[in-house]
Formats: C-alpha cells, structure tokens, sequence
C-alpha cells in the first residue's frame, strides 16, 4: 500500500510533494538573493527585479514573438526526435540485426555535443527553421532510441511467442503488445527527449536564428544588458513549467492510471 502523501504544516494536512516543491522554491530564491548580493546589479539583479523586467518584455509583445519561435522550433524537434528515436529503438529491440546496425549510429549521436550539431546545420541549412530543428533532431534522437530499445527488450519472450503461435499480425503485435508493454520506457523517452529539446533549440538558435530566446540570450550578452539576459531565462522557464505540470503530468497521470497502487508522487 503507499505511503500517505499528506504532510501538517502549521495544523493545515497538504500533499507533502506540494510542500516539497514549495520549499525548494523558497530555497532557490534565497540562493538566488544571495548571489545577487553579493554580485553586483548589473550583473546579477534580485528576483524582483528580474521578474519586473519580464513583465516589461511580456507588456512590450516583444516576449511573445521570441518565446513563440522557441517553442514552435522545440515542438517540431521534439516530433521528429520522438518518432525517429522510437522507430529505431522498437527496431534494435525486436531484431537483432537491426540492432548490430544502428548501435554504432546511436553511439555516435551520444558522443557529439549538441553545439557541434548546431554548428554543422547551420552550415547545411542556414537561417531557416531547419537549422534548430535538425540540430534538435541529431542530438535527441539517441536518447529516445536507448529507451525504446530497452523497454522492448523487457517484453517477455512468452508473450511474442504466444503472438506468433496464434497467428498475430506484426502491426497488431506491435499496437498490442509491444508499445503497450513498453509505454513507461516510451514515456521516460518522451520527457528525456522534451527536456532534451528545450536545450538544444536554444543553443542552436545562437546560431541559427535571427528570432527565439536563444538569439536573444545571445543578443543581451552581446550588448552586455545582463539583467535583460535574467529576464529572457526566467521567462523560458516560467514556459517549461507551464508545460511541464499543464500538459506532461496530467498526460503522466492517464497514461499510468492503470498503475494506481504504485506511489508516482514519489517520482516527484
């Protein structure tokens, strides 16, 4: 049976992943208070600051137009990441020849850092959406296609066996039996690629870009406007939490439904 999630804090009973959250939220901002501090304004500005200054970028509608480049560049990344990353992870998981044949491909997208794949697709592609989406494509793909595979692999042997003595077909198989079975590994892929994502947009955006968070964090830097800088990244992550616990936790919960005895709170 799990645990209850229920912590008292002064007599008021809340979930105790609520006041988690809460308290490293607090500790982040005292770190951050800290630092600000101790460096000087221009450089560092406390989390006032830094969140008044946001909010200019939102009221001006400059924020808008960048934040929307960024998360229209992640989503077609983050597509394509995710449906050559499972194509070839469900590949190397039920075929072994398939398996000799990709490793060395995903071995190699491990080992190259992603702003080498940035620079590459901006030389091929140039300033166009390519550019980020390529470059997010190239770096994530890998770490999708190691989930998959390995969530394939754990599939017993029995049930394929079974499948094939009663005459499956290898589509039905695979929407039966193979993605169900595998879908906590298809779900880590997908929050590991997402992640992935996020990061590699930005960083190929410095490069191939004239729009997006990424070229702005670049153009502020350049311009030695820190404090603008902070403003830019607080924004970017307000938006990723916004994903995060709007669109991937509530997808978290109903895909794992059926698994109600097991304490995902825990998981964070």
């Amino acid at each position: 049976m799990a645990t209850s999630d229920k912590t008292a804090i002064r007599g008021i009973r809340l979930p105790s992943s609520l006041t988690a959250r809460i308290f490293g939220i607090l500790v982040g901002l005292a770190a951050w208070m800290l630092l600000a501090a101790v460096f000087p304004n221009n450089l560092m500005p406390f989390p006032l600051e830094t969140l008044g200054l946001a909010w200019g970028l939102v009221e001006s509608g400059v924020a808008w137009r960048h934040l929307g480049a960024t998360l229209w560049r992640t989503l077609w990344g983050f597509v394509g990441s995710m449906i050559l990353g499972t194509a070839i992870g469900v590949l190397m998981g039920v075929n072994n020849y398939s398996r000799r044949f990709f490793t060395p491909y995903v071995v190699i997208g491990l080992s190259i850092p992603a702003i080498a794949w940035a620079a590459v697709t901006t030389l091929i592609f140039g300033f166009t959406l390519m550019g980020p989406v390529g470059a997010t494509v190239l770096t994530t793909f890998p770490y999708i296609a190691i989930n998959v595979w390995k969530g394939v692999e754990s599939i017993e042997n029995d049930l394929v066996d079974m499948s094939k003595a009663f005459d499956i077909t290898r589509p039905r198989m695979l929407a039966r039996l193979i993605i169900p079975s595998a879908a906590p590994f298809l779900f880590s892929g997908f929050r590991f690629g997402l992640a992935i994502s996020w990061k590699i947009v930005t960083i190929a955006e410095i490069f191939a870009a004239s729009s997006g968070v990424g070229y702005k964090l670049m153009q502020t830097y350049q311009l030695y406007q820190f404090e603008t800088a902070w403003a830019w990244a607080i924004l970017f992550i307000i938006v990723i939490l916004i994903v995060e616990y709007g669109f991937v936790k509530p997808l978290e919960r109903r895909v794992f439904e059926y698994r109600r005895d097991a304490d995902f709170a825990l998981l964070g």
